[in-house]
């Protein structure tokens, strides 16, 4: 005599859909909340853009955008005061236009 089992059907029976749209959505994306910057962590983050740009050594950033954190390795290649972002060339050497506000972290490679 084999059983036969309905797999995860039996359980559906246990769950809202509310509550199964939730569960997709948390294992699909991962959400972070958003660091908060001090005024010391933006200085320092502002002299190593510059020595970056001065001596062409390439950064790491730690970028905060919908929710996510990415990161970008590459050159600061101008700075617009302006527009308020920055154009990094990557490893590629695509460019990237990073805003200010997006930006959490800076690291020298």
């Amino acid at each position: 005599m084999t059983i036969r089992d309905r797999g995860n059907i039996k359980w559906t029976s246990l769950m809202l859909p509310e509550h199964i749209k939730m569960l997709r959505q948390y294992f699909g994306e991962e959400y972070y909340d958003e660091p908060v910057l001090d005024e010391q962590h933006l200085e320092e983050m502002n002299d190593l853009i510059a020595a970056s740009m001065e001596f062409t050594f390439p950064i790491s950033f730690t970028l905060y955008q919908n929710n996510r954190q990415s990161s970008l390795e590459g050159l600061v290649h101008y700075v617009d005061q302006t527009n308020r972002h920055l154009r990094v060339i990557d490893v590629d050497g695509r460019i990237h236009k990073i805003p200010f506000s997006t930006i959490k972290g800076v690291k020298k490679i």
